[in-house]
């Protein structure tokens, strides 16, 4: 049994900035916010199809904010009263990635540095967070760049199951934003247990990890239904040269969930259930690594 994944030959990557002010010359501002090798990179794909700017009043806009997630009440409430909404497009060639997504994101701060805007990236659908600017030509996945995030452990305090219980509950689904536009399907993963909510987080991350070299070549690509998630993997999308750990590959099984999705799940030969598998089978810093910055020291879970 295999997979197939479809590269499509171009893909798009939108941000939009949600302000109240005058936009202006947004060439202009865009130049004196970045940095030189930024500036000139965006100058050269203004008014081409890889770097469109259009403006729209909030009221007609085509973009829907409302739903938007990682803001905080000053974000939401700039969000709210926003009179336009500044869309940044960017429509790429298989072969432009990293740099056509980072110069796209680079270009929305800057108008919403300008313009004292929130901006947002429509593809995660959360707030773009306030980060140094980096080198276009240098990518890290867990710079933002996928849009799933820890769920409220325990379920917001819903959860009643006893939490020594392995197969307690099944209340956490998780589901990947953003790949898309590295051409490649979004990733879930269903009927989690609330105390291994991390471990199928960090799953999700190390698959979409594995995967994304693929989005540097259109066409199909036919994958076996099990495919093996390495610790350079893992570091990979942390940014990071740390070996994450020290055993061997841990497979998982691939399944088509639906038009441009894979769905994960344990290997066929597991005989137990996704949460035995979850808890039993995985290296234990998939249990405990909330965030880690490029080659930079860990930040641990601890407790619940």
């Amino acid at each position: 049994m295999r997979v197939t994944i479809t590269v499509p030959e171009e893909t798009t990557a939108v941000f939009v900035v949600a302000t109240d002010k005058d936009p202006g010359d947004l060439p202009a501002a865009i130049r004196r916010r970045l940095p030189g090798p930024f500036a000139a990179a965006v100058s050269e794909r203004l008014g081409t199809p890889r770097l469109v700017l259009t403006c729209h009043p909030a009221a007609g806009s085509p973009w829907d904010l409302s739903h938007v997630t990682g803001v905080d009440e000053d974000d939401a409430e700039r969000i709210r009263q926003a009179t336009r909404h500044i869309g940044v497009t960017s429509v790429m060639p298989a072969g432009d990635l990293p740099s056509g997504p980072h110069l796209a994101r680079a270009a929305a701060k800057a108008i919403a540095e300008s313009l004292c805007g929130v901006p947002v990236d429509l593809d995660t659908g959360r707030v773009l967070p306030v980060v140094p600017f980096g080198r276009f030509d240098e990518f890290t996945l867990a710079d933002d760049w996928l849009g799933s995030t820890l769920p409220p452990y325990r379920n917001s305090g819903r959860c009643t199951a006893d939490e020594d219980d392995i197969d307690g509950c099944a209340c956490v689904h998780r589901a990947t934003r953003g790949l898309g536009r590295f051409g490649l399907p979004e990733l879930e993963i269903s009927g989690v247990a609330c105390p291994h909510d991390l471990a199928a987080l960090n799953v999700l991350r190390t698959t979409a990890q594995r995967l994304l070299p693929l989005g540097r070549h259109p066409g199909d690509h036919s994958l076996p239904t099990e495919v093996m998630l390495t610790s350079a993997d893992f570091s990979a999308f942390w940014g990071t040269s740390d070996s994450m750990w020290d055993d061997g590959p841990i497979a998982v099984r691939l399944t088509e969930a639906g038009p441009g999705r894979l769905g994960i799940h344990p290997p066929a030969i597991f005989p137990g259930t996704l949460n035995e598998w979850l808890w039993d089978e995985l290296p234990p810093v998939l249990h405990e690594l909330l965030g880690c910055e490029a080659d930079h020291a860990a930040s641990i879970r601890s407790g619940g």
